[in-house]
């Protein structure tokens, strides 16, 4: 009983499991958030993105929200980097830890300013609030051994 409430009959896999997280949930970003900002949304609505457009750069880059005072364009450049090729390069393990910072600190600021710190009913930030613990993580465990961060020796981890 003891074995199969620990689960100790299946091998522990951390750094596959990292390779899973970081695919996945990079996938979900880019397809729901960055890459819309970048094309333009085809029904946006439906979250459903143009394919290949700028049309997200026309409509976005003056009226980006400003919620940090840094500017609308240096956001939009900022969100829309970490959402979209910030999220390929977690993908494939490049610069894990600096673009999971980036989209921490994305999620954060979008919870507090967008959603105003609201965890359920109407315009709920329970999404965002919970995606960045998600990048948290990534930022502390690193990308694992399944990374270009470990193959280039970028991940601080001695051989």
């Amino acid at each position: 009983m003891k074995k199969f409430l620990s689960l100790s009959f299946l091998p522990l896999k951390p750094d596959l499991g990292l390779l899973a997280l970081r695919v996945v949930i990079s996938c979900l970003m880019i397809r729901y958030h960055g890459w819309g900002k970048l094309t333009g949304w085809a029904d946006e609505k439906l979250r459903l993105p143009n394919l290949f457009a700028l049309d997200g750069v026309r409509k976005e880059f003056h009226r980006f929200p400003n919620y940090i005072g840094i500017s609308s364009e240096l956001s939009y450049v900022l969100v829309t980097w970490c959402e979209t090729f910030g999220s390929m390069l977690i993908i494939v393990g490049l610069c894990t830890r600096l673009h999971a910072l980036g989209l921490f600190i994305t999620l954060m600021v979008a919870w507090v300013f967008h959603h105003h710190m609201l965890l359920t009913g109407a315009g709920s930030g329970e999404l965002p609030f919970a995606w960045a613990f998600v990048y948290l993580l990534l930022l502390l465990a690193g990308p694992g051994k399944y990374s270009l961060d470990r193959k280039l020796g970028l991940d601080g981890v001695k051989a």
